[in-house]
């Protein structure tokens, strides 16, 4: 049978008695540690792989940002229907001296039928009343319980990680339209904050403004098995300036608000999951590059009026804990995301 007690994550204690073991590890802490909290971060995997590698990432997160975090591992397959749980504490300096501020983690197994029963075993355990960030590694499933997203206040999602992203997308657009409080984050989606800020900043130019409305043509590179990032950098390009999509004898395009063509190129190549958004209008040209490091933009556009202007923007950095840590800093809803989804539904199936 799958298990994670070969390489456990931490001290492993009673169910019943896991807040009295939190307690006690505090105590014997003594002065030098102090337990702080901002939000409960909840990780779902049914990889028992990932249990380590969540733990890490749980760890580089505390170093910004506090939280009780609680890692779940889902073993649908098991035999028995059990639940065994681990605690442990992820402890780093603050300032100077030697006080150390710690986040707390509590690790569930639960195994066979027990899987379903997650909001009652785990919910319980959450930290008074913070927000709720509950991060669903992989693919929904088919079916679930629908009383474990009441619990949820920000649901975190990882696009770029399906295989059938069209039935996924589906499934998150169901999920909410019944719960309708529950903000989605889709890591995906934050990684391309960057990328999006960097094209707007075209269009402060006075010069470039006009031609935002005559776009008839753009090209996305992208890597490989990273398209769903390419098209959700298109459709937000679409929401924003009001496309419709159009399929005409199974040729994909785009029909801007004054009734122009607009057509588009998505191509996969080594490097960045989002590489390079080319933008062009009838007489003006917009790129913008992912330097080979990934640290920068080069961005260039021709103008009729001022020629070509090039200028380097900061790319951010796209590491998955750093993508982490910015969708938790931010807060806020997503307001455009659905928006921007709807806009490129009909080629999740093309």
């Amino acid at each position: 049978m799958t298990t994670i007690e070969d390489n456990p994550p931490g001290l492993p204690v009673e169910l019943g008695k896991i807040d009295r073991e939190l307690g006690l590890l505090w105590e014997e802490s003594g002065d030098t540690k102090t337990r702080a909290s901002l939000i409960n971060l909840a990780i779902y995997t049914e990889s028992p792989e990932a249990v380590e590698a969540n733990t890490a990432l749980i760890s580089q997160v505390a170093r910004e940002y506090a939280c009780r975090a609680i890692l779940i591992f889902a073993n649908r397959a098991a035999a028995r229907n059990e639940a065994r749980a681990w605690i442990s504490a992820h402890c780093h300096m603050a300032g100077k001296g030697d006080r150390q501020v710690c986040s707390e983690q509590i690790t569930f197994q639960l195994d066979g039928d027990l899987v379903g029963s997650l909001p009652n075993i785990v919910f319980s355990h959450l930290d008074s009343d913070l927000p709720l960030c509950f991060w669903w590694q992989g693919a929904f499933p088919d079916a679930d319980d629908a009383t474990l997203w009441t619990w949820v206040d920000r649901l975190i999602f990882d696009s770029q990680d399906w295989s059938d992203p069209a039935v996924q997308f589906e499934r998150v657009r169901a999920l909410h339209a019944s719960e309708g409080r529950v903000v989605l984050c889709d890591l995906n989606w934050t990684r391309l904050l960057r990328t999006r800020f960097a094209l707007a900043q075209f269009f402060d130019h006075a010069g470039a403004l006009p031609h935002l409305s005559r776009i008839r043509r753009v090209e996305i590179v992208h890597a490989p098995g990273c398209r769903t990032v390419g098209l959700l950098i298109l459709g937000w390009l679409a929401a924003q300036l009001g496309w419709t999509h159009q399929e005409i004898l199974g040729r994909h395009t785009f029909r801007s608000a004054a009734g122009a063509e607009v057509q588009f190129a998505l191509t996969a190549s080594p490097g960045a999951s989002l590489g390079a958004c080319r933008l062009f209008s009838d007489t003006a040209s917009f790129e913008l590059a992912r330097s080979e490091n990934g640290e920068v933009f080069r961005a260039a556009m021709t103008l009729p009026e001022c020629g070509e202007i090039h200028s380097t923007l900061s790319a951010g950095r796209d590491q998955l804990v750093d993508v982490l840590v910015t969708e938790l800093s931010r807060g806020g809803k997503h307001p455009l995301y659905l928006k921007s989804l709807e806009s490129v539904a009909p080629l999740f199936l093309s």
